[in-house]
């Protein structure tokens, strides 16, 4: 699984250094971030139109991605945290899908 998401663009040495070098406990926690209901909760407040529900959830993903150096996914989060903290909604139904579809990816990545 290391390998894979090293190989998916995710800064494992950077995140390994935050974990403490616990491979098993990185990976437990990278699985939890799949599942993790603020994916749903970001996509909800953007559908609604909701901008500051939307910034707190993309917000709280920013910081799971950034803790696990979760590269292209955590890219993709930070650039709309910034779009709403700017409380510009403009698009973000469409970075909301580029989201959950790179989080798809890695995930199947990660199964497979």
């Amino acid at each position: 699984m290391i390998d894979r998401l090293r190989n998916w663009g995710c800064n494992v040495e950077e995140a390994l250094e935050r974990f403490v070098n616990d491979k098993e406990l990185y990976c437990t926690c990278f699985n939890m971030f799949f599942a993790d209901t603020t994916f749903e909760q970001l996509k909800e407040s953007v559908k609604a139109g909701d901008c500051k529900a939307a910034f707190e959830a993309c917000h709280t993903l920013k910081g799971v991605g950034g803790n696990l150096s979760a590269g292209p996914l955590y890219q993709a989060i930070c650039e709309l945290t910034e779009r709403l903290r700017a409380q510009n909604m403009e698009n973000a139904e469409e970075y909301v899908e580029k989201i959950l579809k790179l989080r798809d990816e890695v995930q199947q990545l990660l199964a497979g």
